[in-house]
C-alpha cells in the first residue's frame, strides 16, 4: 500500500472547500448579528467586519480546496463559487446590487480571499532520497 494521503477527486477538494466555506461565512454572520443585538459591536462597525469575515470564510475554504486538490488555483476558483452563491443570493433577495457601493467591496475581499489561499496554499514538495 502506498503512504500517504488519500488523493480524492477533483470535484471532492472543491466541494468540501465550498461548503467549509459558506459554514464560516453562516456562522460568522450569525455571531456579528447576536454582537450587535446584544449592543456590542456598533452599527457603523458592522459592514467592516463583514467584509473580514467574507475575506477569512474564502481564505479558508480556499485553502482546504488547495490542500485536497494540490492545485494553486483552486483557491481563487472556490472564491469564485462562494461569491457566486453571495450573488445569487442577494439577486434573489434585493433584486440588484450596488456594484459602486459595498456590494463590490465584498466581492473583493472575497476574491482576495481566495487568491491569499493560492499563495499560502502548500507548494510542490520535492522528495528526498
Amino acid at each position: 500500500m502506498a503512504k500517504g494521503r488519500k488523493k480524492l477527486a477533483m470535484w471532492q477538494g472543491f466541494l468540501a472547500g465550498g461548503l467549509l466555506t459558506l459554514g464560516v461565512y453562516l456562522l460568522g454572520l450569525s455571531i456579528l448579528t447576536l454582537l450587535l443585538v446584544k449592543g456590542i459591536l456598533s452599527e457603523g462597525g458592522s459592514f467592516p467586519m463583514v467584509a473580514a469575515l467574507c475575506t477569512l470564510a474564502a481564505l479558508s475554504g480556499g485553502l482546504l480546496t488547495v490542500r485536497l486538490t494540490l492545485w494553486r488555483a483552486g483557491g481563487a476558483l472556490t472564491a469564485a463559487l462562494f461569491l457566486s452563491v453571495l450573488l445569487l443570493a442577494g439577486l434573489g433577495f434585493w433584486e440588484e446590487i450596488a456594484w459602486l457601493g459595498r456590494g463590490g467591496i465584498l466581492l473583493l475581499c472575497g476574491l482576495a480571499g481566495g487568491l491569499l489561499a493560492g499563495v499560502a496554499g502548500p507548494g510542490k514538495r520535492r522528495r528526498r532520497k
